[in-house]
């Protein structure tokens, strides 16, 4: 009898230890790869140097708002204001020129005046008043881009005739956009912030449990208005940059676009419970979806169909690094 135990607990040992192994193939980086594989199958072109320019451009925004964004999920909390953020920016920028700000130092009036509202108010009020997280930024994103409408009165505002903001968002260094070198550069900065400061190491413990971050000095409420001041910053150099590229400023800009960036970021790896995550997944999986969605352009598959195809692929994405985490 013992022997059958036995026999029927290794049994059950080597079996799990097959799942896991099956699960080490289907983290976000090998779909990533599988993905390349049938994108450049279905169309030759994929793998061509000029279209992974494209496709490094097209999702640079995505990209610098998911580095913030990872930031806020380590702590535990969201914000749905990235996208709102980024038109209101926008915005900034083209009316301080317009009433004769030099344009450099309109840029920078920019970044500092949207770096500073969201630290006043999605940082404040959560981080100091412990308000929730979703219902604040939902006010703010409301609020972001109400403002825009209002201000421009529903009409696109047109910055065609801004040189410094014209270059980042559509000038080239040798073969390579500039929207790509500051994507990368904000990658890394980032990545070291994180990793290697003392700020970094603390937005993993707040997230991971605030009453004991607490309790071991960590000041949670200057974490947390930190990451959501980083958080409105980072929108605003995509907005810069998105300005830029299309030459203007519509009310619709960024809609709906923090739902693609929270999504990079849990195919990324990064726990919505907080405490976890780094931004190298979240560039995978900001990958993944740029990969996924330049494929099935070059494919001509409808755009209607495309948004049902990506959405269906992300939620099986997402699904895939759920059971991995719980089986790890």
């Amino acid at each position: 009898m013992e022997n059958v135990v036995v026999k029927n607990q290794l049994q059950q040992k080597e079996n799990n230890q097959v799942k896991k192994n099956l699960l080490k193939l289907v983290g976000i980086g090998p779909l990533l790869i599988l993905l390349c594989a049938i994108m450049s199958l279905l169309n030759p072109a994929f793998l061509t140097f000029s279209n992974w320019i494209n496709l490094l451009n097209s999702i640079s925004a995505i990209w610098i708002m998911a580095m913030a964004m990872t930031l806020v999920l380590i702590s535990g909390g969201f914000d749905l204001s990235v996208g709102a953020s980024l038109a209101f920016s926008g915005l900034v920028l083209v009316k301080l020129v317009y009433v004769g700000v030099p344009e450099l130092l309109a840029i920078a009036i920019t970044l500092l005046v949207v770096l500073i509202i969201g630290m006043m108010t999605n940082g404040f009020f959560i981080g100091k008043l412990g308000l929730n997280f979703f219902v604040v930024t939902l006010g703010t994103m409301s609020l972001f881009r109400g403002t825009v409408y209002v201000w421009t009165d529903g009409q696109t505002q047109y910055a065609d005739t801004l040189p410094i903001v014209s270059f980042l968002g559509n000038g080239s260094i040798g073969t390579i956009p500039v929207s790509i070198i500051i994507m990368f550069v904000i990658f890394l900065i980032t990545h070291l912030f994180l990793k290697y400061t003392q700020f970094g190491r603390g937005i993993y413990v707040v997230g991971g449990n605030s009453t004991a971050a607490k309790l071991s000095g960590i000041k949670v409420p200057l974490i947390l208005i930190g990451v959501y001041g980083m958080s409105a910053l980072y929108a605003s150099i995509a907005g810069i940059i998105e300005t830029g590229k299309l030459a203007s400023v519509s009310p619709t800009i960024g809609s709906g676009l923090e739902l693609l960036v929270a999504a990079a970021v849990l195919l990324g790896g990064t726990s919505f419970k907080g405490g976890e995550g780094t931004v190298i997944g979240t560039t995978l999986g900001v990958l993944f979806i740029g990969v996924l969605q330049n494929g099935l352009s070059l494919s001509g598959i409808s755009s209607y169909w495309q948004e049902v195809i990506t959405g269906g692929i992300l939620i099986f994405a997402i699904l895939l690094n759920y059971f991995k985490a719980k089986q790890t």
